[in-house]
């Protein structure tokens, strides 16, 4: 007498459509998760970038404000270095010059030297807040500070967008799951083919999205 046949797995019995069916459910479901992981992955780096901003621009805003405060001690020792070259107080004139902050002195000696060759005592025209001599540290690391605040910034909504790309890759595999969800079960197979057919296209467009969307490990 044969041997009896010994039946094999299940799921190869079933029919073909069938099969494609539950391989698309595992390759769905699989790459859902991976959406679902690099959102909110995605979603942390968005926080993160939004807070380095914030503090960034706090940092910013103290260093002006003590930038400003130094132009404003700057301003009052020029003014009171004109009365006294205005009264002709060459002591007190000289006396406030050695006051200077160290960042003004340059600029100071800068404007004296326009007039250099011409009368002494010629008091050049201007200030010397205008010339490029003038520099204070604070402000220019208030301006590099708001630079990278801004960059910190705009990375924030690039990870914020490519959250959102990938909360749209999961929703269009959710459709897909549900698609392959209700063509397993029904019985008239042209529509189950019809059902197929618009899993595959949906797969199809999710998979291009998430293969030209950066990835976050």
């Amino acid at each position: 007498m044969p041997p009896p046949e010994t039946e094999g797995p299940e799921w190869l019995n079933l029919p073909r459509i069938e099969v494609a069916f539950l391989m698309i459910l595992l390759l769905t479901t699989c790459l859902s998760t991976f959406c679902a992981y690099q959102a909110n992955s995605w979603g942390s780096i968005q926080s993160q970038k939004f807070q380095e901003a914030s503090s960034l621009r706090t940092q910013s805003v103290q260093a002006y404000n003590d930038g400003n405060t130094r132009v404003l001690i700057d301003v009052s020792a020029f003014l009171a270095w004109i009365d006294a070259r205005s009264r002709n107080d060459s002591a007190r004139a000289e006396f406030l010059a050695t006051r200077f902050t160290p960042e003004f002195k340059p600029a100071f000696a800068a404007w004296l030297g326009l007039v250099e060759g011409q009368k002494a005592g010629t008091v050049p025209d201007g200030t010397p807040f205008s010339l490029p001599e003038y520099r204070v540290s604070p402000r220019e690391q208030g301006a590099l500070l708001e630079e990278n605040a801004t960059a910190a910034f705009q990375d924030g909504l690039e990870a914020n967008a490519n959250s959102s790309d990938y909360v749209l890759n999961t929703l269009l595999y959710a459709i897909v799951l549900f698609l392959c969800g209700v063509g397993e079960r029904w019985k008239n197979p042209q529509l189950k083919k019809v059902i197929f057919v618009a899993a595959i296209v949906l797969f199809s467009i999710a998979t291009a999205m998430l293969l030209q969307l950066p990835k976050n490990f």
